[in-house]
């Protein structure tokens, strides 16, 4: 087996080692590459962030986000493994399909890096810092679904690279991001980024700012049940300068030509398993007894198995994956937990009017508690954020499918990893069992105070 988080290694210096003397050497003459010695550099980074992007998008919109929309009954799995995953928990160090290697592999972590030595070399500060972002995004989610995570020492040619404390890993992402945020709005004349090889934000700087912002509120969240007041009021900080309007959120760029459709299309279409997965019962039946517009809006009310609405499942549907509306309830629940429920109740139904909802009127824990229900709804297909959340608060109260079982807080590393590095724990033990660390059980319910259904 291959330790991916220390193969990839002389990959990075050899891609930087090329990219100095594309640079600086003649072998390459005539035409452009004459006039703008540079060039090669530039399409090197062009490549580097489509395929960076694009594994991104994967992380939020694949094989995890299934598998944790089925353990949150936004998705009910049916049949193979899903069935399995859905009505018995099982689920092993092959259930995430190599998800672990790829927070490391190419258009993973290894990636990143070279973009960033890239972006260095051309002293492109807003490409540098669009390349810390998404390494932010990628490690910070990377711990949010595997805990203690190899951080420090990837990429580094280490035998058994040691694992860094899930926390350590949180807060080493707190740092990239805003190292990010600073990069992206320096004023420097070589800074170009992107441009049209950012098929979301068009290497906008301000519209990375402000997502920067909104990641740096939710993965403050993630701590939060641990951490306690300080996450919640730093996560209030961050989503007051986070996504302001519908006009920054961040999606996939799918679209209808074969190799660029969405990956719920992909799994579901005609070449798919569309009879494996369906639409999450529980999330359903709470969106018709709320009388909530969004049912039909994300289902269909027909077959069978029933599955996503004809814009949900569309080849091109431009999935969602960090939202004004996420960023909203992350304020309004923040400033709840610091005691504000004016601006609480404020940012609840800013966040409702945007969907067309009317204002609604609570107090205390009813209105923790609708806060809780509307961001387990309105993140339906937001990667991993509902079981995020879910871990957190044990809201909705969800009663497991897997009848004496506890729900998953965790998903396994690879097995190729722990093969290869004495570092990675064997499946349940250590830290390699049932929870992270961020996410201790939860006695009761958040939302409801009454006992915990699904954490034991």
């Amino acid at each position: 087996m291959t330790n991916h988080i220390k193969r990839v290694t002389t990959g990075l210096v050899v891609a930087a080692a090329i990219a100095v003397v594309g640079g600086c050497n003649n072998f390459l003459t005539g035409g452009e590459t004459s006039t703008d010695p540079n060039r090669q550099i530039i399409a090197t980074n062009d490549q580097f962030f489509v395929a960076t992007q694009e594994n991104l998008w994967g992380f939020w919109g694949s094989d995890v986000a299934r598998d944790a929309g089925i353990l949150t009954q936004q998705f009910h799995g049916v049949a193979n493994q899903y069935g399995a995953l859905d009505a018995t928990y099982s689920h092993d160090p092959t259930t995430t399909n190599g998800s672990h290697a790829a927070l490391y592999t190419l258009g993973g972590l290894v990636d990143i890096k070279k973009l960033q030595t890239g972006a260095r070399l051309i002293g492109d500060s807003l490409y540098l810092g669009i390349a810390q972002v998404e390494e932010g995004a990628l490690m910070g989610t990377g711990a949010d679904i595997f805990g203690d995570l190899v951080y420090k020492e990837a990429l580094q040619g280490t035998a058994n690279p040691v694992l860094d404390d899930q926390f350590v890993v949180y807060d080493s992402v707190q740092k990239v991001l805003s190292a990010g945020i600073t990069n992206m709005n320096l004023s420097v004349a070589t800074s170009v980024g992107p441009g049209g090889a950012d098929l979301v934000y068009g290497g906008d700087a301000a519209l990375w700012t402000a997502m920067a912002h909104t990641l740096k509120a939710r993965f403050f969240m993630h701590t939060a049940e641990v951490r306690g007041a300080a996450a919640y009021a730093s996560a209030l900080a961050e989503s007051q300068q986070g996504i302001g309007s519908d006009d920054g959120n961040y999606f996939g760029a799918f679209t209808a030509t074969a190799s660029e459709t969405n990956f719920y299309f992909q799994f579901h279409g005609p070449a798919g398993r569309g009879g494996d997965l369906a639409d999450g019962i529980f999330l359903d039946d709470l969106l018709a007894a709320r009388g909530d517009p969004r049912r039909t809006e994300y289902f269909s009310l027909t077959g069978n198995p029933r599955w996503l609405s004809a814009t949900r499942g569309a080849a091109d549907f431009q999935q969602p994956y960090v939202t004004y509306d996420e960023n909203t309830l992350i304020w309004a629940e923040a400033a709840f937990r610091g005691g504000n429920q004016v601006v609480a109740l404020a940012k609840l139904n800013e966040e409702r009017a945007n969907h067309g909802l009317a204002p609604v009127a609570f107090a205390g824990q009813p209105l923790l508690n609708e806060i809780l229900t509307e961001k387990y709804i309105v993140d339906f297909q937001l990667g991993e954020e509902p079981w995020n959340d879910y871990k957190r608060t044990c809201t909705p109260n969800l009663v497991p499918t897997a009848a004496g079982q506890p729900i998953p807080g965790r998903l396994y590393y690879d097995a190729s990893e722990q093969n290869t590095d004495t570092n990675i724990p064997a499946p349940n033990t250590g830290v390699n069992g049932l929870r992270n660390k961020n996410d201790p059980v939860n006695a009761v319910s958040d939302g409801t105070g009454a006992a915990c259904l699904g954490q034991f």
